[in-house]
């Protein structure tokens, strides 16, 4: 295969999913808008409990000795974020387990606007930094892209019966994959960006 072919390919792909986003606009926006309320939702209520939580509370944060990131961290973070991943692909086949999915996601976003702000009011500046520069881009980007393949791939799902290159079982295999290795991608900056800053706490969720 040719790089312009491949190209070529990549572009038809990226064309496709757009396509497909494009037609499950309203989707989109009920899951986004939903998701944006539960994180607030957490923040909000990690603002007016704190004063309950200790340092020693197991609230998603795990306390490391050392300056560098244990292997057990990364894995358990990386299996959470497959493992709601391989749910929601589960959830695809069907529109009757759409809330289903929605919740995972609502319940996702609830518990990174709550941890996050417990992080920030509880560990000062090892807090901020592990929340604001590491923890919230890379988890923010992680239920994008969670969301974005769900409901890609239930429109794909739905169109068996259409007919064309991109719209085959076979592409709902590389729909799949491709969300598991930009998920793993993801798992592994966290990770870099930890060790990096020498993090002594780190978000699991």
């Amino acid at each position: 295969m040719t790089r312009k072919y491949k190209n070529r390919n990549f572009k038809n792909y990226f064309d496709f999913i757009i396509e497909l986003l494009k037609e499950r606009k309203i989707a989109m926006l009920v899951f986004f808008t939903f998701m944006l309320i539960a994180f607030i939702t957490g923040i909000i209520v990690a603002t007016k409990t704190r004063n309950s939580y200790t340092i020693n509370d197991n609230f998603g944060v795990v306390n490391i000795n050392s300056n560098s990131v244990s292997a057990s961290t990364f894995f358990t973070r990386l299996f959470s974020m497959l493992l709601i991943t391989l749910l929601l692909f589960g959830c695809s086949y069907t529109k009757f387990l759409s809330p289903i999915a929605l919740l995972l996601l609502v319940y996702r976003s609830y518990l990174l606007g709550l941890y996050l702000c417990l992080m920030i009011a509880l560990y000062g500046i090892s807090g901020v930094i592990v929340s604001i520069i590491v923890a919230f881009p890379c988890q923010i980007l992680s239920l994008i892209i969670m969301a974005i393949f769900y409901i890609t791939m239930a429109k794909t799902l739905r169109e068996n019966q259409c007919h064309g290159i991109y719209k085959t079982p076979k592409q709902k295999s590389k729909l799949l994959v491709l969300s598991l290795l930009l998920l793993l991608s993801i798992c592994l900056c966290e990770e870099l960006l930890l060790v990096i800053f020498s993090a002594k706490i780190i978000l699991v969720i």
